[in-house]
């Protein structure tokens, strides 16, 4: 990586952790640039305004997740260690209790309304989302005719505990939707 690349970088996970921690609005410019070290000119070579880099961010984000998920998906040969798996990494990550949720979500649902490229950035990462559940779910044995449905109630109910856990900061909703996910799959009329 180039300086510059490391640079852009840096910027891009500073905005996306306070983004995370505090939320979109109540993040500034100058808050991003304090967390990273870098000066003010470091910021408007790579983005013209916040929402650009939150356009950013809402990539990153996505790509880490939909990257992760699609390995354990790799690693598992079955809906149930999927689940099984990605909730032992989720359990390894809120370890530290210092962040809770998605951060796709919570960024994401911040910024969808500010402007539609963003909104469609949010969008294109839960549809690889969905997509990996659909896989795995048709790896498993789903009915062809069910899987677009499945997929997207996993999807909800993935997405759903994981703000339901941000607002309690009870680990317990990560558990609940372990259990949630697999009964879903379980499910096969």
């Amino acid at each position: 990586m180039t300086k510059g690349e490391l640079s852009k970088n840096k910027i891009i996970g500073a905005a996306g952790d306070l983004f995370w921690r505090n939320g979109y609005t109540k993040t500034g410019i100058n808050e991003i640039l304090k967390a990273t070290g870098l000066p003010k000119g470091s910021f408007y070579f790579y983005f013209k305004k916040k929402s650009e880099v939150a356009e950013a961010v809402l990539q990153y984000y996505g790509s880490r997740i939909t990257g992760l998920l699609r390995a354990v998906a790799e690693a598992s040969d079955c809906w149930e260690s999927f689940c099984d798996s990605f909730m032992a990494v989720f359990q390894e990550k809120l370890a530290d209790k210092k962040y809770y949720g998605c951060p796709l979500a919570v960024v994401g649902m911040e910024v969808a309304f500010q402007e539609d490229r963003l909104s469609a950035c949010y969008h294109q990462a839960l549809d690889e989302m969905r997509e990996i559940f659909t896989q795995v779910l048709r790896r498993d044995g789903i009915a062809e005719e069910q899987l677009e449905e499945t997929a997207a109630l996993c999807l909800a109910v993935y997405e759903g505990n994981l703000v339901l856990y941000r607002i309690s900061k009870d680990q317990d909703m990560m558990r609940r939707m372990n259990r949630q996910l697999k009964k879903i799959a379980g499910n096969r009329t």
